[in-house]
């Protein structure tokens, strides 16, 4: 016996490896009509297929069948099942039916023209099943495990496989004479419940088709052809050699093997049952009032959200994004800002910046994902970096947003994406590398004088492509590299007569920061107004006698700039002790939490007191949790102190929680403390978080 292997996907290229590779079925599924509320926060695939999804498959398809999942009955059932019927479909399923007379009604609507397929998957049905058996004309009934536990309120989906429900439906099903199948599998061995103890249940309950889960394949990961064809063929393979295997055993061998199912599920159930019992505790902290910061406040927060976490301010984050924009905007008015989100992604912080009319600069599929659910719209995203995603340069072009060149090898994918959307327009940038005398050959970016003229005539020679945009950027924060960034970007576009939409200097700003970080850098830190006055201002001159409406925007990328005072760390003080003479601190929390960039700066810190019996210190180190040797957090602190004591460590907004390394521990909850009043931002981490990529 074998399984008919089944896989969801609308790629018309991964549908003929998986059939080159002896997948008996491929699924498109047209199913969104209560799918996101039934499944919401679940790690399941929720497809956004369409009607051309149908047709562009049944194209490739030569052995393989062309499965197809409609809606639920809904009013314009009939017109959607004739169309997948007419585009080409060799089965028609049928999810979230409740009843005999639902089945009926479904058959019609199919008329014999395409095999009928019942998604069995909710308590309603799964009652009614002696009627529904009854109805003539259905061909196959497949058991969806996913939304059947949700029915009943349980928490794995394999649940109703190890507790009979699937054996009792599955008897019922078999004395029709009626093919069934149920769930889906990863690979072999992989899978919270590992493939092989699935399989085996299917061969002992006489199943015929299960589905090859997105764990089998995940198609959001971009790999070559030759990638994705070793992944079927092997993956396949695997599972036909162990059903070979499985012909051979006894039923003893399946009832040992069920057994083995019934004591994982059961583990599993109660893992996740326990997560979710830490995550509502963790997700519903009492907030605390925040009038002023003092050992008892801090104290208060500690116990509501974790004893050692980020302190945020949004509010100060705001008010950055509003000074640094008037010190630009009033030199030079037509200006924007995009915030680098890789300094600091924390969704509070990306929302609050949507809100105030910020730009979102990405350079990672992941950080687009980030601004989309944030709100930000296409045409408000810049992608840079030197490695991008090619689904999403694809996408983000689709939509409006910004995409901008950095090397020639990114030519052929921008090729293939105006060939694939010629009625577009498609909003090009160019990120730009020249001199700026900081002594710096920077990787990023194309070359001004070599490869410039490349890709700046690669983009005039397509009708559906703009130059939107001009963008350079630069490492350093010096002052004195700000007037010539802008007077490189204004030379080429003199030089080339050109009208980008943008000018974009990038980032490489100093934020606000403590006079004794201040104190630590070997020239003074300018300000907003300073870092205009170097840039904004060759703008207001070199444009002075265009009107306002032909002048193009000056954006820059800030990352620090605005972010790096919005943050404070907090954690205790656990024990104090003397080493050869030297006092070191040890405190719940690492170097890696602050400054994982590790500049060997102190960051400003102060102390609040626990009110216990304190000792004074010259020259004490703070040290962290890690086994690292160099894990300190502050060196050199002179003053008063106590096991106990609360530190709290400033300006460390940038680069803390985004490069903060899973080590050891995992990363603590960050509370913003906007309007006086705590809220959690993100929860502290756990064991799940981290580990839920590994298989044990």
């Amino acid at each position: 016996m074998q399984l008919k292997l089944m896989y969801i996907t609308n790629q018309p290229e991964i549908a003929q490896i998986a059939q080159q590779c002896s997948v008996d079925r491929i699924f498109v599924d047209l199913e969104t009509l209560g799918k996101e509320q039934r499944q919401a926060g679940m790690n399941t695939v929720k497809s956004m297929h369409t009607m051309e999804d149908v047709s562009a498959i049944r194209q490739v398809l030569t052995t393989s069948q062309l499965l197809v999942r409609v809606n639920p009955l809904h009013e314009g059932s009939q017109q959607e099942i004739d169309q997948v019927i007419s585009r080409g479909a060799d089965i028609v399923m049928l999810p979230m039916f409740r009843s005999a007379e639902d089945a009926r009604r479904f058959v019609h609507m199919v008329n014999g023209r395409a095999k009928v397929m019942l998604l069995l998957e909710n308590r309603e049905a799964e009652a009614a099943i002696d009627d529904i058996l009854a109805v003539p004309g259905i061909d196959e009934i497949h058991i969806g495990l996913n939304d059947l536990h949700l029915s009943h309120g349980m928490d794995f989906m394999f649940q109703p496989l190890a507790n009979g429900q699937v054996d009792k439906l599955a008897e019922k099903i078999k004395a029709k004479g009626i093919p069934f199948g149920f769930g889906g599998i990863a690979r072999l061995d992989e899978g919270m419940l590992p493939a092989r103890f699935i399989i085996a249940e299917h061969h002992r309950l006489g199943s015929e088709m299960v589905i090859l889960s997105r764990s089998f394949y995940d198609a959001w990961i971009k790999q070559e052809p030759d990638e994705i064809h070793k992944v079927f063929q092997y993956g396949v393979r695997e599972i036909r050699e162990y059903e070979e295997r499985l012909n051979h055993k006894d039923s003893d061998y399946f009832q040992r093997n069920h057994q083995v199912v019934v004591r994982e599920v059961e583990k599993i159930a109660a893992s996740i049952q326990e997560k979710k019992r830490m995550q509502k505790r963790m997700t519903t902290p009492k907030p605390v009032a925040v009038e002023q910061l003092d050992y008892d406040t801090l104290n208060r927060i500690g116990q509501s959200y974790g004893e050692t976490f980020y302190l945020l301010d949004t509010d100060r984050y705001a008010l950055n994004f509003r000074e640094l924009h008037q010190a630009f905007s009033s030199r030079y008015a037509k200006f924007a800002i995009a915030y680098s989100y890789k300094t600091n992604y924390i969704p509070a912080i990306c929302k609050c910046l949507n809100t105030l009319g910020g730009y979102a600069e990405v350079v990672s599929h992941m950080e687009w994902e980030i601004a989309r659910r944030c709100g930000v719209p296409a045409d408000k995203v810049i992608f840079n970096g030197p490695y991008k995603n090619p689904q999403a340069v694809e996408a983000l072009l689709a939509e409006g947003g910004i995409v901008n060149v950095d090397s020639l090898s990114e030519l052929p994918l921008l090729e293939t994406v105006a060939a694939a959307h010629p009625d577009k327009k498609l909003r090009m940038g160019i990120r730009v590398n020249f001199d700026i005398g900081d002594g710096v050959t920077s990787r990023f970016g194309v070359d001004a004088e070599s490869d410039f003229p490349t890709v700046l005539s690669f983009i005039q020679s397509h009708p559906n492509m703009v130059l939107a945009s001009l963008q350079c950027h630069f490492a350093t924060r010096r002052l004195d590299t700000w007037r010539p960034r802008a007077q490189g970007m204004l030379a080429l576009v003199d030089k080339y007569g050109l009208t980008p939409e943008i000018i974009d200097l990038g980032g490489g700003l100093f934020g606000k920061m403590h006079d004794s970080l201040k104190a630590q850098f070997s020239s003074p830190i300018p300000t907003y107004e300073e870092y205009a006055d170097a840039a904004a201002t060759v703008f207001a001159e070199h444009y002075r006698h265009t009107p306002e409406a032909l002048r193009p925007t000056l954006m820059i990328e800030p990352g620090s700039a605005l972010s790096g005072d919005v943050m404070h760390f907090a954690c205790k003080v656990k024990s104090i002790k003397q080493v050869r003479g030297q006092a070191i601190a040890t405190v719940l929390g690492s170097v890696y939490n602050i400054n994982p960039t590790l500049n060997g700066k102190n960051p400003p810190l102060e102390v609040f007191h626990c009110g216990a019996e304190t000792a004074e210190y010259e020259g004490l180190h703070v040290g962290g949790f890690t086994c690292i040797e160099s894990d300190y957090l502050y060196k050199g602190y002179t003053g008063p102190l106590a096991e106990g004591d609360y530190l709290l460590f400033g300006n460390v907004g940038s680069y803390s929680v985004v490069l903060k390394p899973p080590f050891i521990l995992p990363n603590f909850a960050v509370v913003d403390r906007a309007g006086g009043t705590t809220c959690q931002v993100k929860r502290p981490e756990g064991f799940d978080d981290l580990f839920a990529t590994y298989t044990f």
